[in-house]
Protein backbone atom coordinates (compact mmCIF):
# COMPACT_ATOMS: atom_id res chain seq x y z
CA UNK A 1 0.00 0.00 0.00
CA UNK A 2 0.93 3.91 -0.69
CA UNK A 3 1.26 6.09 2.39
CA UNK A 4 -0.33 9.26 2.14
CA UNK A 5 2.99 11.19 1.50
CA UNK A 6 3.57 9.27 -1.69
CA UNK A 7 0.07 10.34 -2.81
CA UNK A 8 0.43 13.65 -1.77
CA UNK A 9 3.89 13.45 -4.07
CA UNK A 10 2.10 11.99 -7.13
CA UNK A 11 -0.79 15.03 -6.90
CA UNK A 12 1.65 17.69 -6.49
CA UNK A 13 3.68 15.97 -9.50
CA UNK A 14 0.82 15.99 -11.60
CA UNK A 15 -0.48 19.68 -10.70
CA UNK A 16 2.94 20.63 -11.52
CA UNK A 17 3.07 18.59 -15.22
CA UNK A 18 0.06 20.60 -16.11
CA UNK A 19 0.80 23.65 -15.14
CA UNK A 20 4.04 23.35 -16.80
CA UNK A 21 1.36 22.52 -20.02
CA UNK A 22 -1.00 25.02 -19.57
CA UNK A 23 2.20 27.88 -19.17
CA UNK A 24 3.76 26.25 -22.41
CA UNK A 25 0.55 27.02 -24.19
CA UNK A 26 0.77 30.78 -22.83
CA UNK A 27 3.72 31.15 -24.23
CA UNK A 28 3.14 29.58 -28.35
CA UNK A 29 0.01 31.71 -28.07
CA UNK A 30 1.78 35.12 -27.55
CA UNK A 31 5.00 33.94 -29.91
CA UNK A 32 2.50 33.22 -32.16
CA UNK A 33 0.31 36.19 -31.92
CA UNK A 34 0.29 38.13 -35.65
CA UNK A 35 1.37 41.32 -35.12
CA UNK A 36 -1.26 43.75 -36.50
CA UNK A 37 -1.59 47.39 -36.58
CA UNK A 38 -0.64 50.57 -38.31
CA UNK A 39 2.92 49.40 -39.07
CA UNK A 40 1.63 46.36 -41.04
CA UNK A 41 1.55 46.98 -44.43
CA UNK A 42 0.59 43.51 -44.78
CA UNK A 43 -3.42 42.40 -44.62
CA UNK A 44 -5.44 39.57 -45.74
CA UNK A 45 -8.74 41.28 -46.77
CA UNK A 46 -10.77 38.04 -47.44
CA UNK A 47 -10.83 34.23 -48.65
CA UNK A 48 -12.57 31.93 -50.55
CA UNK A 49 -12.47 27.70 -50.28
CA UNK A 50 -12.88 25.91 -53.84
CA UNK A 51 -11.47 22.95 -52.88
CA UNK A 52 -10.51 20.63 -49.45
CA UNK A 53 -7.37 22.03 -49.54
CA UNK A 54 -7.53 24.89 -52.01
CA UNK A 55 -8.67 28.35 -51.59
CA UNK A 56 -8.32 32.04 -52.95
CA UNK A 57 -6.86 34.83 -50.95
CA UNK A 58 -7.55 38.66 -51.21
CA UNK A 59 -3.86 39.84 -49.89
CA UNK A 60 -3.96 44.33 -49.62
CA UNK A 61 -0.61 45.61 -49.47
CA UNK A 62 -0.49 49.60 -49.31
CA UNK A 63 -2.32 50.80 -52.72
CA UNK A 64 -2.59 46.71 -54.29
CA UNK A 65 -4.84 44.13 -53.77
CA UNK A 66 -3.33 40.67 -54.81
CA UNK A 67 -5.39 37.82 -55.94
CA UNK A 68 -3.63 34.48 -54.77
CA UNK A 69 -4.40 31.26 -55.35
CA UNK A 70 -3.32 28.86 -52.10
CA UNK A 71 -2.90 25.05 -52.20
CA UNK A 72 -0.92 22.55 -50.24
CA UNK A 73 2.88 23.85 -50.96
CA UNK A 74 1.92 26.02 -53.49
CA UNK A 75 0.94 29.74 -53.57
CA UNK A 76 0.67 31.36 -56.71
CA UNK A 77 -0.58 34.82 -57.85
CA UNK A 78 -4.01 35.24 -59.46
CA UNK A 79 -4.32 38.77 -59.88
CA UNK A 80 -2.77 42.57 -58.92
CA UNK A 81 -5.54 45.47 -58.33
CA UNK A 82 -5.37 48.62 -57.36
CA UNK A 83 -6.71 49.24 -54.12
CA UNK A 84 -10.70 49.75 -54.48
CA UNK A 85 -11.99 52.05 -51.63
CA UNK A 86 -15.59 50.61 -51.75
CA UNK A 87 -16.39 46.53 -50.86
CA UNK A 88 -19.22 46.30 -52.22
CA UNK A 89 -19.29 45.12 -56.30
CA UNK A 90 -19.58 48.05 -58.40
CA UNK A 91 -23.18 46.69 -60.13
CA UNK A 92 -24.67 46.64 -56.81
CA UNK A 93 -25.58 43.81 -54.07
CA UNK A 94 -25.07 39.71 -54.96
CA UNK A 95 -28.68 39.30 -54.29
CA UNK A 96 -29.87 41.74 -56.85
CA UNK A 97 -28.77 39.20 -59.58
CA UNK A 98 -30.27 36.70 -58.20
CA UNK A 99 -33.97 35.81 -59.11
CA UNK A 100 -37.09 35.16 -56.84
CA UNK A 101 -37.37 31.09 -55.87
CA UNK A 102 -41.46 31.81 -56.30
CA UNK A 103 -40.91 33.73 -59.37
CA UNK A 104 -38.79 30.73 -60.78
CA UNK A 105 -41.41 28.02 -60.01
CA UNK A 106 -43.75 29.83 -61.41
CA UNK A 107 -41.68 30.55 -64.86
CA UNK A 108 -41.75 26.28 -64.80
CA UNK A 109 -45.47 26.13 -64.06
CA UNK A 110 -45.25 24.68 -60.43
CA UNK A 111 -47.86 26.28 -58.19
Amino acid sequence: MMSSTSYAQTVLALIAVLALIVACAWVLRRVQRPQGGASNPLRVRGQLMVGARERIVLVEIGDTWIVTGVASGNVRQLAVLPRQEDDAPADGPADAARPDFRALLARFGKP
